[in-house]
C-alpha cells in the first residue's frame, strides 16, 4: 500500500513538473489549441506524416528532404518547418529539428501547435489507427461547473469523497493523485485520449495534469 501511494505522489509531482515547463492547450468558443512537444521517426522515402516534406536521400553529408519540390540538405540540429491542414478543420504548425539520420530513417524533434476548429466532444470511439497523431503533456484549471477541455466531463465541485465529476457514467469521485481517463472524438476528424491526474481541487476549480494524445483523420 505504501508503494502505491508513493507511485501516485510521484506521478502527480511529475505532472506538475511537466505542466510547469511546457504548454498545454487552450481555446475560445468551439476551438481548441494544443502546443505539444513531438518526436517523429521518418523512414527513408516517406513523407513526414501529414505533410508534403519527404526524406528522400541520405549520404555522409547529411539527410536530404524534398521541400516544395526542391531538395534541402539537413544536418543534425538543422530546422524543418511546416504548416497547413492535416485534417479538415485542423491546422498544424510544426517546428522541428533533425536529431539523427541514417540510411533507413530520420528522427525529428520539436513542437506541434494544433488548432482544432468546430470542436464538439462525444464519447464515440476514437480513431486510434490514424496515421497522424501527437502526444504531449497538458495541464488544466477547470472552474466549478465547467468542462474539461475537449471532453464530455465536467467538474461538479468538491464533496466528502473527493472531486466530483459529471459525465463519467461510473464512480464520479477523485482524490488528489487519482487518475481521470477519457477517450472520444473532438469532431469528425480528430480524436482525443486524455489521461490526467488530480493535482488539487476546491470550491472554485479542479486542477489536473497529465497527457493528451490526438489523432487526426
Amino acid at each position: 500500500m505504501g508503494l502505491r501511494v508513493l507511485l501516485c505522489v510521484a506521478a502527480v509531482c511529475l505532472a506538475l513538473l511537466l505542466a510547469g515547463c511546457v504548454g498545454g492547450s487552450g481555446g475560445t468558443g468551439d476551438s481548441l489549441t494544443y502546443s505539444l512537444p513531438t518526436t517523429l521517426n521518418v523512414p527513408l522515402g516517406e513523407p513526414i506524416p501529414g505533410t508534403d516534406i519527404t526524406f528522400f536521400e541520405y549520404s555522409e553529408q547529411g539527410a536530404r528532404f524534398l521541400i516544395k519540390g526542391q531538395p534541402a540538405l539537413k544536418r543534425t540540429g538543422d530546422s524543418l518547418r511546416w504548416s497547413g491542414e492535416q485534417a479538415p478543420g485542423v491546422k498544424v504548425e510544426l517546428q522541428l529539428r533533425l536529431v539523427h539520420a541514417n540510411a533507413t530513417s530520420a528522427r525529428l524533434a520539436g513542437t506541434a501547435k494544433i488548432v482544432v476548429r468546430q470542436v464538439s466532444p462525444s464519447d464515440d470511439p476514437p480513431n486510434t489507427q490514424a496515421l497522424v497523431h501527437y502526444t504531449g503533456p497538458v495541464a488544466y484549471g477547470v472552474a466549478k461547473g465547467a468542462r474539461l477541455p475537449g471532453t464530455t466531463l465536467t467538474y461538479v465541485g468538491p464533496a466528502d469523497d473527493g472531486a466530483e465529476l459529471g459525465g463519467l457514467g461510473e464512480y464520479p469521485y477523485r482524490l488528489t493523485g487519482d487518475s481521470i481517463l477519457w477517450e472520444g472524438r473532438l469532431g469528425a476528424h480528430a480524436s482525443l485520449k486524455l489521461d490526467v491526474r488530480v493535482v488539487q481541487f476546491d470550491e472554485r476549480a479542479l486542477r489536473v495534469a497529465g497527457l493528451a494524445t490526438l489523432w487526426l483523420h
